[in-house]
């Protein structure tokens, strides 16, 4: 590291130190959690079960229900501050009415569940009173068996990681002639992410939406400005190189569904702890995305797809456009891969990313993540963003380069999975080259 590194470093360090106490108040212990909860056993109960049979689910003979306890219902219902050792019990309901047996696969739910074991042993010194040994048979009696026979019906928990903000919960059964898949999507309270801050519903009144049908959408996309501003609307920031098409909800959840995290606002605790982060090293999966502006406003929400470290990721904005096809809303967006922190003092985090230049290679992978995961019912490409070489690149607010076949993709969000063959390729405008514009670079 050389010294203006070091001394950045040093100076951040610092500064986080001072942020994060300011920020920070004294930790609960485990049972200051508990007793927090005003909820008995029996109440939280009823609560989440009331709220899975709500939200049942039937394919054929087969019903499933499901409930993710929130904080409070986990601590009364099984006396311990699971959340605080971030474990989840997903509460899981399947009623099988038909003459064939399933399996059921919690790991669709979550690759990275606890066993019942596994959670138990967080409280091997005990905890509330209850020795491990109670610990363990009481998480291992409450884990749902994976077996489920012919005209039977069992239930139980998956111990999952905790989530904040919208939780899926993939429900995969395994027959011996076929998979039954039941997906719920619900959204938790708590979190404090960007999301959660606006209605982008409310930003257009039905006499300002344009709609639009599928053959004329590509010229609307091409019409939009190229690129994100300041918030003075008077000095071009990225490129706006994507274009999404669904409902908020299912874009939030295909990009979830996808591993995409949501990003949380921008408050002295947030910047406290990626400054922190910054100085000291280590993960910030959700940590806030500077603003950049789109027609008059930042962002409506942004996601990011994090590494190990808080230097790289891939991230990207959302802004809701007036634009619709067939009643769907469309989405004007920028994305880009981080693979770098610098220290500004343009930043109210004091720090911002170096982007990768190549533009086009970020707006791509998104598209290959999305197919990967079944997210996507159209795709396809439409000019708008204007060509920049890397041997001329532009700049950014930031004063990073970047170069583009200045193309943006637009994507259509699945409703449901859709397989990565089945997903439509839309091509609005041959170019009179010959070119694809499916092509990464084409016209480079």
């Amino acid at each position: 590291m050389d010294g203006a590194a070091a001394s950045a470093r040093a100076l951040l360090g610092a500064l986080a130190l001072s942020l994060l106490s300011a920020c920070a108040g004294p930790a609960a212990s485990p049972k200051d959690s508990q007793a927090a909860s005003s909820m008995d056993p029996s109440q939280a109960e009823r609560s989440y079960l009331d709220r899975a049979n709500r939200q049942a689910m039937t394919r054929g003979q087969v019903t499933v229900s499901v409930a993710a306890l929130r904080d409070e219902e986990s601590a009364a219902s099984f006396g311990l501050p699971l959340a605080e050792h971030g474990v989840q019990p997903v509460w899981v309901r399947i009623e099988n009415r038909s003459t064939l047996p399933y399996w059921f696969m919690p790991v669709f739910m979550d690759r990275d569940f606890y066993s019942a074991r596994e959670a138990a042993y967080l409280f091997h010194s005990g905890s509330g009173g209850a020795s491990a040994a109670q610990i363990e048979r009481q998480l291992t009696a409450r884990q749902i068996k994976v077996h489920v026979p012919p005209g039977q019906t069992v239930s139980g928990f998956v111990y999952t990681n905790v989530t904040r903000g919208i939780k899926l919960v993939n429900v995969e059964l395994l027959g011996a002639r076929h998979v039954l898949r039941f997906d719920f999507a619900r959204e938790l309270p708590g979190g404090g992410f960007d999301y959660q801050t606006i209605d982008p519903e409310r930003l257009y009144q039905p006499e300002r939406r344009v709609r639009v049908d599928l053959a004329s959408l590509g010229s609307a996309l091409q019409k939009l400005p190229c690129c994100t501003t300041n918030a003075q609307g008077s000095e071009q920031g990225d490129p706006l190189n994507l274009v999404m098409v669904g409902s908020e909800h299912d874009v939030l959840v295909a990009l979830v569904r996808a591993g995409w995290d949501f990003t949380e606002t921008i408050n002295a605790s947030s910047v406290g702890r990626m400054i922190g982060v910054f100085a000291f090293g280590g993960s910030y999966r959700t940590s806030p995305v500077s603003a950049l502006h789109f027609a008059g406003r930042p962002q409506d929400f942004s996601m990011q797809r994090a590494r190990a470290s808080i230097s790289q990721r891939n991230h990207l904005r959302l802004w809701l456009t007036p634009l619709q096809v067939d009643g769907v809303p469309v989405w004007a967006g920028q994305i880009s891969r981080d693979i770098g922190v610098k220290v500004t003092t343009r930043s109210p985090t004091l720090t911002t990313h170096v982007i990768d230049p190549d533009v086009d290679e970020a707006r791509d992978y998104l598209l290959q993540d999305m197919l990967m995961t079944s997210n996507v019912a159209r795709w396809g490409y439409v000019d708008g963003v204007g060509e920049a070489s890397q041997a001329q690149p532009r700049a950014n607010l930031a004063g990073d380069p970047y170069f583009t076949d200045g193309r943006r993709l637009v994507l259509f969000v699945a409703q449901s999975p859709r397989a990565m063959q089945d997903a439509e390729f839309v091509q609005w405008h041959p170019h009179a080259d010959g070119c694809d514009p499916a092509r990464r670079h084409c016209g480079k």
